[in-house]
């Protein structure tokens, strides 16, 4: 207690003032707590995760984490909840569940966004127009990064994140020029019913464009999604030759003529293979 002196009817008086105390005790218990809980679920999710290819059971888990059996299926049972680990009742195994594969294939994308991101910079400085890259998702593709051109008049391209069935865009059907004609065909079928929901093209013309990109090395759809509007587009390839991502340049017809079309895909395949992680196709695949 700290004594005060203050004047009052010209006396001197004590005032008596307390200084509180930090709370202590239940709050930080449970903090303590849910700090541990954490760190062991992440423990038994970098364990699962490490053993993946074949699974693991319950017993392992507990003894690879040193946890109590029944700790450990608490935990996993939450995980199993929030869908970072699956179950196979069958077997008794435990894996990785769908929202960690949904996390690893954003990490991959990201890593890709960064590897094209100076192809998509050099290509908008050199060509002027709107550049894009996109990566397959599935049996869609999403557009990960973006990069405006220098020209007046640009014709802006779709948005970061936009996602669309393959088969839909320049840059979606660059995609397939590097898979083999039965896989090409697969996929185009399987999209179909999303493909005749498209308002400014048909499954028809879209076929037609896949058929010249893979007989041409490159996608060229003009006049689709915007009547003035032309995209050129080149597949990225990885080291074992799947399309793992398309770089596309977006701009008016009359700056992006016919003439032009193999001058622009010469540009996009020299950027990205300049940057030494990918390749490109050159004709239609075997």
């Amino acid at each position: 207690m700290r004594t005060v002196t203050s004047e009052m009817n010209g006396e001197p008086r004590a005032l008596a003032r307390t200084t509180s105390t930090p709370k202590t005790g239940r709050n930080s218990d449970r903090a303590a707590e849910g700090s541990k809980s954490l760190r062991r679920a992440l423990l038994l999710l970098r364990t699962v995760a490490a053993h993946d290819d074949r699974g693991m059971r319950l017993t392992e888990l507990a003894s690879s984490t040193h946890m109590h059996t029944t700790t450990t299926h608490r935990l996993l049972s939450a995980l199993q909840d929030e869908r970072m680990i699956s179950f196979d009742p069958n077997t008794k195994l435990y894996k990785l569940g769908l929202e960690m594969l949904l996390f690893a294939e954003s990490a991959h994308r990201m890593t890709i966004k960064d590897q094209l991101h100076q192809v998509l910079v050099a290509l908008a400085q050199d060509c002027g127009e709107d550049v894009h890259s996109i990566v397959p998702a599935g049996d869609d593709h999403v557009l990960i990064d973006k990069v405006e051109g220098t020209e007046l008049g640009r014709i802006t391209s779709p948005a970061i994140g936009c996602r669309r069935p393959i088969g839909v865009g320049a840059g979606s059907i660059a995609l397939l020029t590097a898979i083999s004609d039965a896989e090409a065909r697969s996929l185009y079928e399987r999209n179909l019913p999303h493909l005749a929901n498209i308002r400014w093209t048909t499954p028809d013309r879209i076929w037609r464009d896949i058929v010249a990109a893979r007989r041409r090395g490159f996608s060229v759809v003009k006049g689709q999604l915007l009547k003035d509007a032309t995209a050129i587009s080149v597949a990225a390839l990885n080291n074992v030759g799947e399309p793992v991502a398309s770089v596309t340049v977006f701009g008016p017809n009359s700056r992006l003529g016919r003439s032009k079309y193999d001058l622009i895909a010469d540009r996009i395949r020299q950027q990205i293979v300049a940057t030494g992680k990918f390749h490109t196709p050159l004709c239609s695949p075997s």
